[in-house]
């Protein structure tokens, strides 16, 4: 599933839910939901604020791909390239508003690569797995020794 949006921060809620819909069709809770929409979104906003200046007539993709483990976002822009070596969250030691995107994106997905061969602008990347289950114990088989 591909989806374009227009840079406007009030049109990040589309992404958002389609964010959330993939994620809890894909198995994950409501709360890894939420969490992956939260990336999603501190991601496209970080897009619309540093990579495009705060403008609105711009756009950004957001692909989501399935497979049987993971679920993997690819947020796509046609602007500046960014130096993936600056993109770093500030110490939590600083008490001041702001500056927390990196690390909720880098908190809530298991993996977060830019993609050097896209030359049209930057390619970001964000993987999440679906934890594995373990089946509950049956009451007559406990692992406990006692």
């Amino acid at each position: 599933m591909r989806i374009a949006i227009g840079s406007e921060p009030r049109l990040l809620n589309i992404l958002r839910s389609v964010v959330r819909f993939r994620a809890q069709e894909a198995g994950f809770s409501d709360n890894e939901a939420e969490c992956l929409a939260m990336a999603i979104d501190e991601a496209a906003a970080n897009i619309i604020r540093h990579t495009y200046g705060g403008r609105t007539e711009d756009l950004l993709a957001l692909e989501v791909r399935g497979y049987q483990d993971r679920l993997e976002f690819i947020l796509e822009d046609w602007g500046p390239k960014v130096c993936e070596n600056l993109i770093r969250p500030r110490p939590l030691e600083e008490l001041r508003p702001g500056g927390l995107g990196t690390l909720f994106i880098t908190s809530f997905v298991d993996e977060c690569s830019y993609d050097p061969e896209f030359k049209n602008g930057n390619r970001l990347k964000l993987v999440k797995y679906l934890s594995r289950k373990v089946p509950p114990c049956d009451e007559g088989s406990s692992s406990k020794s006692g």
